[in-house]
């Protein structure tokens, strides 16, 4: 009998012993649950947080993104526009590079007119003078070689005379001869007399010179202009000059090229 009490008791003792270590056990694997599940639950809110952070991160991106989309869309358009405005410019540019071109060649050909027109001038004045002589009332102003004669040698003495004194007419063939010579040069005829004298008589001279030349060096009336000039000079004044309505009639040709 206390052999069987004693044994209850020693399974009673060792039972709650073995209780009370399942306990431990049981209650050191709550605990350790416990504390995984704390750790479980601050890595969630560390991942929820980064999470956060991650959607503003790529939130932000996208918004980056759209304004280097937008800017980027922007420069494009600006690039476009100024190789729009660059080949403007050089269709100006070669414009204004053609105008110049044309202005250089209009001013190329004026140049070259005058440059041939004063040696032609300077030709026409050492033929003069090798004609008519040193003494000969020569001279040279705007282009034009002027052989002065006076107007008593011409016609005699009395002014209302319009034919051609005999003794005249050595001299003025030699002028003809030279007009004759430069046919590219136009004629002037400038008779210089005080006011009395009347038109009439003044065209009259005039015709008999024009005659006389246009007969001896087989040089056309039209080729002859008259003028007068009121002045007590009393003289003829025989012009030799470029003929200016040929060169600018040259001279708009040029430019319509």
């Amino acid at each position: 009998m206390n052999r069987i009490t004693l044994s209850f008791l020693f399974l009673l003792l060792f039972g709650g012993a073995l209780q009370a270590q399942n306990k431990k056990e049981l209650i050191a694997q709550v605990n350790s649950l416990n504390a995984e599940l704390e750790s479980t639950k601050e890595e969630l809110l560390e991942s929820k947080k980064n999470e956060k952070i991650s959607a503003a991160r790529a939130d932000s991106f996208e918004s980056q993104l759209q304004g280097l989309q937008e800017n980027n869309a922007t420069l494009l358009t600006n690039l476009n526009n100024i190789t729009a405005q660059s080949n403007n410019k050089l269709d100006n540019l070669g414009g204004v590079m053609e105008s110049l071109r044309k202005k250089e060649a209009e001013l190329k050909f004026i140049n070259d007119a005058l440059t041939s027109n004063d040696s032609i001038s300077l030709l026409v004045l050492t033929n003069f003078k090798q004609t008519l002589g040193e003494n000969a009332n020569i001279k040279v102003e705007r282009g034009s070689v002027i052989v002065i004669m006076d107007n008593a040698t011409l016609f005699g003495a009395n002014p209302n005379n319009t034919k051609l004194e005999a003794g005249a007419t050595e001299s003025l063939g030699k002028i003809a001869g030279v007009i004759k010579a430069n046919p590219d040069m136009a004629v002037t005829l400038e008779f210089r007399a005080d006011d009395t004298l009347s038109g009439d008589i003044v065209y009259g001279k005039a015709a008999s010179v024009t005659a006389f030349i246009g007969n001896t060096a087989d040089v056309k009336a039209g080729r002859i202009a008259v003028s007068r000039k009121t002045d007590l000079s009393n003289s003829l004044y025989i012009k030799l000059h470029p003929d200016f309505n040929l060169f600018y009639l040259n001279l708009r040709q040029n430019m319509k090229k």
